[in-house]
């Protein structure tokens, strides 16, 4: 039986990558040098960011829940500095808290995180360090949010957070910062338009229990056959020092590419077209599609590999392509621009996927990838439908993934 899911895709049959630990730890753009602040501040030398806070009513929610935090202290220490991304009232209530009443009923678990993740301890970041060099789009910061240490080290483990901006806006994460560079004695706030979340899982728990990527956690499954280490995406997907951008296609999605190869090959062998089609929806109809043996020598290891890594964002950063870049929809142009993924490893000329942000003010309404290849196959690459990404921005401790409705193929 040929069931091919890409006919002679040497991609798919290349061994992707070798990656080590000391690489990994390496993020989006290093830790940029922050802005000297020429004293006295453009607001008042004497006043403290915790004393801007307690003074400005449309702040009263942040001072409620920094209070609560138990962290003014540390936003009125003179010797402190500081960059703080600070909601007003109004980016409380767009993230459902409409009163400091339901603020100060959060438990202490859920608050506490939550708060810190919007301090930035140690240094002054004005607005413009957050301009990226390409490729990288954002500044990685590391946030007062502690949760843990680092493998094998005493050093604390800080959840970062992703400033950037462009010339259409300026972001932390994914959420728009309405004001910038408001500068005080002990720091600089920036304001923004709703709560910035910290993530509290890796990507590999949010993938693997999502009942929407069953059929890409096994996929990662196969390919991972015969792999060892952080040479397998599932230990990648598990170590909260990488920092990865994922396009996990959605199971209705696989569903549709195994269907179609196994449909064509049935044909291919002539196999009444009606049968071909009954065996074809029974075979992928469950991602045990992935694990049956009657299918390994056409659903070899290497050729899902091939396909999964291709939804994996990487750059070379001096020590070939690696996932170490973190691009969240509002750091991807409106005109359709290539990035590489981890396939450019073996292949470093390969073009890559294909992004297209559609914009909705600061936010992005529409976001789209287009992979080289196209099934069927079409002759002419990047001729196929784009692939609409369904769930955006889901945040994890190690990177971020977009749910896709389409597979995307590297040839």
């Amino acid at each position: 039986m040929n069931m091919e899911i890409l006919k002679n895709n040497d991609i798919a049959k290349a061994v992707i990558f070798v990656l080590s630990v000391s690489c990994l730890a390496s993020c989006n753009k290093e830790l940029p040098q922050a802005t000297p602040i020429i004293y006295p501040p453009a607001n008042n030398s004497t006043t403290t960011i915790g004393a801007a806070i307690s003074a400005d009513t449309s702040l009263s929610f942040f001072k409620t829940a920094a209070e609560a935090a138990g962290v003014m202290p540390l936003l009125n220490d003179t010797n402190s500095l500081l960059t703080v991304f600070v909601p007003d009232n109004d980016a409380f209530r767009l993230s459902g808290i409409p009163d400091a009443s339901v603020i100060s009923s959060l438990p202490a678990s859920v608050l506490v995180p939550l708060v810190q993740y919007h301090i930035i301890p140690g240094e002054q970041f004005t607005a413009a360090n957050f301009l990226p060099p390409s490729p990288n789009p954002n500044v990685q910061l590391p946030s007062d949010l502690t949760v843990g240490t680092l493998p094998g080290t005493p050093v604390n483990f800080n959840l970062t957070t992703f400033p950037s901006s462009t010339s259409g806006g300026a972001w932390d994460n994914n959420i728009p910062i309405t004001q910038t560079d408001l500068k005080y004695s002990n720091g600089i706030i920036h304001k923004v338009a709703a709560l910035v979340q910290p993530p509290s899982q890796t990507l590999k728990q949010a993938i693997y229990s999502n009942p929407d990527l069953t059929y890409f956690k096994a996929a990662i499954a196969r390919g991972d056959s015969g792999q060892t280490g952080l040479n397998r995406i599932d230990s990648l997907l598990g170590y909260a020092v990488t920092n990865m951008t994922v396009l996990a296609p959605d199971n209705a999605a696989f569903q549709t590419i195994l269907f179609g190869s196994i449909y064509a090959g049935l044909v291919a062998e002539g196999v009444d077209p009606s049968t071909a089609s009954a065996e074809a929806q029974a075979l992928s109809s469950s991602p045990d599609v992935f694990s049956n043996p009657l299918l390994f020598g056409i659903l070899t290891a290497a050729d899902v590999q091939g396909i999964v890594v291709y939804h994996l964002l990487a750059t070379n950063q001096g020590q070939g392509f690696q996932p170490n870049i973190r691009v969240f929809s509002v750091n991807f142009p409106t005109p359709p621009t290539f990035y590489t993924t981890l396939v450019n490893s073996v292949y470093p000329t390969h073009p890559g996927v294909l992004a297209q942000a559609t914009f909705a003010g600061p936010f992005v309404a529409k976001l789209q990838f287009t992979g080289f290849g196209s099934f069927p196959p079409s002759g002419t690459p990047y001729s196929g439908p784009a692939a609409n990404v369904v769930s955006m921005d889901n945040h994890c401790v190690n990177g971020v993934y977009d749910v896709i409705d389409q597979v995307l193929l590297p040839q």
